[in-house]
Formats: C-alpha cells, structure tokens, sequence
C-alpha cells in the first residue's frame, strides 16, 4: 500500500509542478514592457490592471493578463495597434512558458503558427 502512495505523490507533483523556471529578469522585463503599454491614465480600471501586473508571479500569469491590456488599448488607440503592441510582446514570452501557451508543439518542424503567434511580416 505504501509504494501506491509513493507513486501517486510522484505522479501528482509531476502534474502540478511547472517545468519552466522562472528567471526573475526575464519576469521583470515582460512586466515593465505591458506597463509600459498602459497609458497615464489614472482611472480606476486603469489602476487596477497596473496592480494587477506588478503583483504577478509568473509569466504565465502575465501572458493571460495580455487579453485585459489588448481590451484597454483598444479603447485609447484602436483595435488594430492595440493587437500590434500586444503581439510585439510575444518574443519576451519565449522560454519563460509551455511551449503550448505560445503556439508552438515541440518536436514538429516548421512553423507551428496559430492564433496566438504573430504574423510574419
């Protein structure tokens, strides 16, 4: 019964666990660059994003926070150069999250493009 547990525990810290490290420059990086992003208002939807980019952990968090900065730059600078400011974001993301989260499946070859990549130019 012992070596069940065991196993179990194994298995299940290797599910929860994050593969990926995080380097805390690279962290630093992402999240000045996003609220870099954000203009100077100082309204409350505003000041709440900007918190919310400062307290968190990891760059998959920020990654997910990339939806709320596109919704507010659309309101000050228009769909199209809110989706380009937010995709110009994508390299500081490379080798800080999966792999999958980026668009990308290891082991293919080619390019693993889909809705999350950016355009090539």
């Amino acid at each position: 019964m012992r070596i069940f547990t065991t196993i179990l525990d194994t298995v299940t810290q290797r599910l929860v666990s994050d593969p990926f490290h995080h380097d805390p420059a690279s962290l630093s990086r992402i999240r000045r660059a996003m609220l870099d992003l954000l203009p100077n208002d100082t309204s409350w939807e505003d000041e709440r994003l900007r918190h919310r980019l400062l307290v968190a952990v990891d760059p998959k968090s920020l990654w997910f926070m990339r939806v709320e900065l596109h919704q507010r730059l659309c309101r000050s600078m228009g769909e199209e150069a809110a989706l380009d400011s937010v995709q110009a974001l994508w390299p500081l993301f490379e080798d800080t999250i999966e792999p999958a989260l980026l668009g990308k499946r290891p082991g293919r070859r080619g390019s693993g493009l889909r809705g999350d990549t950016p355009p090539r130019r």
